[in-house]
């Protein structure tokens, strides 16, 4: 039975260049694929709407992308005010334009997200969350966690401080945490926390049942520039000015 889905967005942050990476992880593709369209095709099915929250200068080569994608549902862009603030901003960017209470906030290089572990999550809510965050062992997941449009004054408050760490703010939001404990139960959990940082990863996205060990063959890994006439993933041909 299909469940009904959540009363939430979900916030795909972008940018970050991905030194380890060697480019934007926004515009990763691998055989073809975007890895951004994965982490879309696992969030479609369970929110209200899916938002992304990008640098100025991405947007332009991300819409001539979306353009070609067959999509479930609506895409929004929004972008950040400033480059230089990091997450912290696409945070801030993302509830602004929520049109729900809540958001569920995730990186652009976290194609594993499982549903059952998103909604067990959902669930660990008291009243007057501000902020729902995992703590795996002893480090609390910034990114694979809801905020709620009231938060936005104190994130603010630190994007004018200066203090960019994403938890800068936690302090001073009702925060609550789910303990590990929670999500013991869901088989392979931790995989939904995990991001795509090094090639390694995208080898067992693309093989998850090849070893290791093996290393992965980088002509099947690309990023996409946003070039005009560049052959982009989904088999979209990019032209300037349309």
């Amino acid at each position: 039975m299909l469940q009904r889905k959540l009363p939430v967005s979900a916030v795909i942050l972008g940018g970050g260049r991905g030194r380890r990476m060697g480019g934007n992880k926004l515009f990763l593709s691998l055989q073809g694929m975007p890895v951004l369209e994965k982490v879309l095709d696992r969030l479609e099915p369970y929110f209200e709407e899916v938002l992304l929250a990008v640098g100025p200068e991405d947007r332009l080569p991300l819409e001539r992308i979306l353009a070609g994608r067959d999509a479930r549902s609506e895409v929004r862009i929004v972008e950040d005010r400033a480059s230089g603030k990091g997450p912290l901003e696409g945070l801030a960017r993302g509830l602004q334009a929520l049109r729900t209470e809540w958001g569920f906030f995730v990186g652009c290089d976290m194609p594993w997200i499982q549903e059952a572990v998103v909604r067990t999550l959902w669930g660990g809510r008291k009243e007057g969350s501000q902020a729902l965050v995992v703590r795996l062992g002893t480090y609390l997941e910034p990114l694979h966690a809801f905020y709620s449009r009231s938060c936005l004054s104190a994130i603010e408050k630190s994007l004018r401080e200066n203090r960019l760490q994403l938890k800068s703010f936690y302090a001073s939001v009702n925060l609550t945490v789910v303990e590990e404990s929670l999500l013991a139960s869901l088989p392979g959990y931790r995989r939904s926390f995990r991001g795509v940082n090094v090639p390694q990863d995208l080898w067992r996205l693309a093989y998850p049942h090849v070893c290791d060990s093996l290393s992965p063959n980088t002509e099947d890994l690309r990023f996409f520039s946003g070039s005009a006439g560049e052959k982009g993933p989904w088999g979209v041909s990019l032209y300037e000015g349309k």
